[in-house]
């Protein structure tokens, strides 16, 4: 109760010293009074509509009160004045920061139309700015500081007619005037929250703030340095403010899994940086929070104490000017020779790829400072036309530090993925040796380039297992070879590699020892749908549950690792019993987390096995299944959604079983993903989007002859309740 007497005393004391007492704001927003998609504004006393996908704006603790929650691309206001507004005019607002725009993005601006304007704005770096747009030509004023994210920021803009300053947290930081300084010469409209300046990268708008807006008021006066008083906005910024994503943005949402790991919101790529430090798991994945595509990439970090809960934290890396302006983009994280964890990664700054480093700062691995001598390597060897290379991953033989780089090669005419190889003593200095193994596409169908490689030993094999990307026509797929480390180069077992699922839809594993020296793997399971249903669901790709891996003959086998157990709840158990044709087992409805363990013995059956989200009134239902005549697991999608935008194919991978010997088949269902195990050694993942909650049946069925259900246990699934800490 203090605290919120002391900002509320704080805010009337400071708008007092920024206008005189008699001065009425023209408009003023709080965001205290508000409907489903609107905001009271305070001197009209009418609600102003708030512009936003989500169903229902969202409202979170502001400076004072309530203040109104960003996503980074669609949420904002746009308030027509009653009638025009000549200079002098100010805006003030607070705004907090999640992250900083893919590119420069509007705190507020004012506006006479489209084509002319004043903004407060922020680019990709942080670094605060006005811009003016007259008759369509804009001017950039920049400042020379750069703002913290996750901070409260008291933002001014202050206009006359001669000259427009921009204050933040008190002080003067950007000027526009001058000779050439030009204005409009009326104002009808303000934006909050983005720059009247529109500018997607494909659909995606991305000249919007990522944060918390409040306190937004406009008034006919101009405000100098010391009309502010910095003592009392400098005590108000000190507050933290809560930049969780609000748990209703996604309530409703029964695709988002619930126990698997994901970001709060938007968008996600690979993981990578596995590791185990000082009773803690680390993940690392390459994240664009302020918007829902492949962009602005950031490393992000979550911790776990056991593989199942997470926290995500602040991201561990974000872009600088530079050699990494253009991305984070991926890499590896190990324990170095002085028993603390670093990052290798892949920085970019648009014209070629680099090497980097980056060291922790506390044993929390919160935050990380930069190699002052990045990159460590700058581009590929000068004998390789290619430019792109990427992906670093790093082991250490003796006391040699060694480490690959996805890329590509041509050999006789022939496009090749490789893996370059390189070596150091002291994880600076490196010296190029050679590919450490490069694919033979014609033979094995590696394609052309290999991303987020692995090398990694086990039962005294080593596994390269790479990411072919996509083509000729075909996906991006995991596959593995098994063999030695010889004489610095990778030696397989054989010329043939396997692919890491039957039918794979999880890539680019990051891989660890837990504490108790289980190998365990946790990847990607993108969602490949389109983007704009990306951009209305708000979030995009997951990562898979942890799973535990043994080498046995060449091959690698894949187990749910034991950690996820302690999420079964409300176990339901199934007898023994025939299933015949015609005649389906519904073993669940109305539920979207499950575990599911089945044994089953297919006898005589052409075709067996499960309807996930299916709803016979809406027909929408996918099918999983074993096809004994073709040896083939399947997945058909062709009814999982009557979304008529989503790809609804068939997926298939070579699978042959004994009639009469008993499988066992392990499901992991959460919303929209389906992860599954087969006799505890293969295993297979896809993405299915029902358009409607209660498409939620599932049953075992049966075609060309009966099955016998040896056994089924069914557990519901509680969620991981994975937490944030910004």
């Amino acid at each position: 109760m203090k605290l919120k007497i002391r900002i509320l005393t704080g805010f009337a004391f400071l708008f007092l010293c920024a206008c005189t007492s008699k001065e009425k704001h023209i408009v003023s927003w709080s965001f205290e009074e508000n409907l489903q998609n609107e905001t009271l504004e305070r001197v009209s006393n009418k609600y102003t509509p708030i512009q936003s996908l989500k169903t229902n704006a969202e409202f979170v603790a502001g400076i004072s009160g309530r203040g109104l929650r960003t996503d980074g691309y669609s949420t904002f206001i746009n308030a027509k004045f009653l009638k025009e507004v000549s200079a002098p005019v100010s805006l003030e607002g607070w705004f907090a920061l999640e992250t900083y725009p893919t590119d420069t993005a509007g705190f507020f601006s004012i506006e006479k139309d489209s084509a002319n304007w004043i903004s407060a704005c922020i680019n990709q770096f942080g670094e605060p700015m006005i811009s003016i747009c007259n008759q369509g030509e804009i001017s950039w004023y920049p400042s020379s500081i750069k703002i913290e994210k996750f901070k409260w920021l008291n933002v001014v803009l202050s206009i006359s007619d001669n000259e427009a300053a921009l204050y933040v947290n008190g002080e003067s930081i950007a000027l526009a005037g001058g000779e050439s300084f030009k204005k409009p010469d009326s104002f009808t409209s303000a934006l909050i929250g983005r720059d009247t300046r529109e500018k997607n990268i494909h659909i995606f708008p991305i000249t919007h703030i990522n944060g918390i807006i409040d306190e937004v008021k406009i008034w006919n006066k101009t405000v100098s340095e010391s009309d502010l008083n910095k003592k009392e906005i400098e005590s108000l910024a000190e507050n933290t403010p809560n930049l969780a994503v609000p748990k209703v943005r996604f309530e409703d949402d029964f695709n988002r899994p619930k126990y698997h790991l994901l970001p709060a919101a938007n968008w996600t790529n690979e993981t990578h940086g596995l590791i185990y430090y000082k009773g803690r798991y680390h993940i690392f994945n390459q994240k664009n929070g302020t918007n829902v595509y492949l962009g602005r990439i950031n490393w992000g970090h979550f911790s776990s104490s056991d593989l199942v809960q997470w926290t995500e934290h602040r991201p561990a890396l974000a872009p600088e000017k530079g050699y990494d302006q253009f991305g984070i983009w991926s890499g590896h994280t190990v324990i170095g020779d002085d028993g603390k964890p670093l990052i290798m990664y892949t920085g970019g700054d648009g014209k070629e790829f680099g090497m980097c480093l980056a060291y922790p700062e506390d044993e929390e691995l919160i935050s990380w400072k930069k190699h002052e001598g990045n990159p460590v390597v700058q581009g590929p060897p000068e004998h390789f036309s290619r430019v792109d290379f990427r992906d670093p991953y790093l082991w250490q033989e003796g006391d040699v530090w060694y480490m690959i780089i996805g890329f590509g090669v041509e050999e006789d005419g022939v496009d090749k993925g490789t893996v370059l190889l390189y070596k150091s003593t002291d994880m600076k200095n490196w010296e190029y040796l050679h590919p450490l193994f490069t694919g033979n596409r014609p033979v094995d169908d590696t394609g052309i380039f290999w991303e987020m490689p692995v090398f990694w030993k086990l039962n005294g094999k080593y596994i390269l297992l790479v990411n072919p990307t996509p083509h000729d026509g075909k996906p991006a797929v995991a596959v593995y070879w098994t063999g030695d480390f010889l004489n610095e180069r990778f030696v397989p077992d054989q010329k043939m590699p396997r692919k890491l699922e039957v039918i794979n839809r999880m890539l680019s594993p990051s891989v660890a020892l837990d504490e108790n020296g289980l190998t365990t793997a946790i990847a990607i399971i993108p969602d490949l749908i389109p983007a704009k249903m990306q951009m209305k669901q708000g979030w995009t790709h997951l990562y898979s549950i942890p799973r535990t891996w043994d080498l046995v003959n060449g091959k690698i086998y894949q187990k749910p690792h034991p950690a996820i157990q302690k999420l079964r709840k409300d176990q339901t158990s199934f007898p023994e019993q025939e299933i015949v044709p015609g005649q389906n087992l519904l073993v669940s409805t109305g539920k979207h987390q499950l575990e599911i363990i089945a044994k089953i013995v297919p006898q005589k059956a052409s075709k067996f096995g499960f309807f996930i989200g299916k709803n016979e009134a809406n027909g929408e239902e996918t099918k999983v299944y074993f096809d004994l005549e073709t040896n083939e697991l399947l997945v058909d999608l062709t009814k999982s959604s009557n979304n008529k935008s989503i790809d609804r194919g068939i997926e298939k991978g070579e699978y042959e079983l004994n009639p009469e010997k008993e499988v066992e088949i392990h499901l992991f269902i959460d919303g929209s993903v389906i992860e599954g195990f087969i006799d505890g050694k293969d295993g297979f993942t896809t993405r299915t989007f029902p358009n409607y909650g209660n498409s939620s049946e599932i049953e075992i069925f049966a075609d060309g002859g009966s099955i016998i259900l040896k056994d089924l246990k069914l557990w519901d699934i509680q969620s991981s309740d994975n937490q944030t800490d910004f």
